[in-house]
């Protein structure tokens, strides 16, 4: 008798030690699941902590967090069925549990969907039931949550922007009706407009893919002195559709307040009218010639490309966030058809105007609002 006593206390012991074993490692796989989270790579969150889950190998807050971070993780990996099927298990488990301020979006919806198909409503918060009694002998209330996303917890949005922006080309290489050596020439700002729509879809937590449609004035102005006794002002504007592709990095997406983030990408473009405009001055009293505004747009490249890099911040609103940033734009193909330098001769004989081989950088500050497009 006393043998087997012995024997059921080494089993009981050495179970008890393999199952505080399975705990510490969960927890362990817990704080890595939370780093690779955090960094972006929401597909080994499922891979570390599952079994974890399903196993109980966690238990209390800790495998609240797990299954929340798992379902987190297939939502935002573009993995639904998963998500929906573990938050089956999650709200049958913690039928209690509502959405918190912290918790993204979209796990917000499927939460919120899973608990009204158990029919409980995912406003009434089960802490609150305090029993309050009133005059009419009515009691209970509850309290209704207030989900505030963070300001780069969106789904995919679409939106739109506009903006101001100053264009200053630069010059490749020199040319004039005179000397170039001698012609005190150089280009000048002058300020534009852009305005269109915005998509951004979401890749994880931090990045997002961003595309648009912008309708782009450019303006700028060519000062010159192509002989001694003369000198002329030029004003070119650029009428353009661009088409933004740019991936944008978050730096905070959490931040309830403000979200900052940066974006870079390229611009593919397309020029649909130029037209350019001046006049010349003499240094006596002979009256100044000028030219009226002109079509340029065929001594012009049609289609261009641009790099682009910029940064902003979003700052939320309900199922919305507005935004601005200040992006710079930089020319990567000549602006102008060498073969055409010489081909409008009102600007060349009368304003004494030559084109001169030149790149456009463009500098704007831009806002906008974007709506979110998974909201139920």
């Amino acid at each position: 008798m006393p043998n087997r006593i012995l024997i059921f206390l080494v089993l009981c012991l050495g179970i008890q030690t393999l199952t505080a074993q399975d705990m510490v490692d969960c927890t362990i796989l817990l704080e890595d699941a939370r780093e690779a989270y955090d960094a972006g790579m929401v597909e080994l969150v499922p891979e570390l902590l599952l079994e974890c889950v399903q196993s109980n190998g966690l238990s209390g807050e800790a495998k609240k967090e797990a299954y929340k971070l798992v379902i987190s993780s297939y939502l935002f990996d573009y993995m639904p069925a998963e998500a929906d099927s573990l938050m089956d298990d999650f709200v049958r488990e913690y039928p209690e549990y509502r959405a918190e301020n912290s918790d993204p979006q979209e796990f917000v919806f499927l939460l919120d969907g899973h608990l009204r198909a158990l029919g409980i409503n995912p406003d009434l918060i089960p802490e609150d039931t305090t029993a309050v009694v009133s005059d009419n002998g009515r009691s209970g209330y509850f309290s209704r949550r207030n989900i505030i996303k963070g300001a780069g917890e969106y789904g995919n949005t679409l939106g739109f922007n506009v903006g101001a922006t100053l264009s200053l080309p630069n010059t490749l290489e020199g040319y004039s009706v005179g000397d170039p050596a001698t012609d005190e020439s150089h280009f000048g700002l002058l300020p534009g407009f852009l305005a269109g729509a915005e998509a951004n879809l979401i890749l994880n937590r931090k990045l997002e893919a961003s595309f648009g449609l912008l309708y782009n004035l450019t303006r700028f102005s060519y000062s010159a002195t192509p002989l001694s006794f003369t000198s002329y002002r030029y004003v070119e504007a650029q009428h353009q559709v661009m088409l933004p592709l740019t991936i944008i990095f978050k730096f905070n997406p959490d931040d309830r307040r403000v979200c900052y983030y940066m974006r870079a990408g390229v611009v593919p473009s397309y020029l649909f009218y130029a037209s350019g405009k001046g006049t010349r001055s003499y240094e006596s009293t002979l009256d100044d010639v000028t030219v009226e505004q002109t079509d340029i747009t065929t001594s012009r490249v049609k289609f261009n490309l641009d790099g682009l890099l910029g940064g902003g911040a979003r700052i939320p609103l309900n199922n919305a966030f507005i935004f601005a940033e200040i992006r710079l734009t930089s020319r990567i193909l000549q602006a102008n058809l060498e073969e055409d330098r010489y081909q409008n001769s009102d600007l060349t004989w009368l304003l004494y105007h030559v084109d001169s081989d030149f790149r456009v950088h463009q500098l704007s500050i831009c806002g906008g609002i974007c709506w979110d497009l998974t909201k139920e």
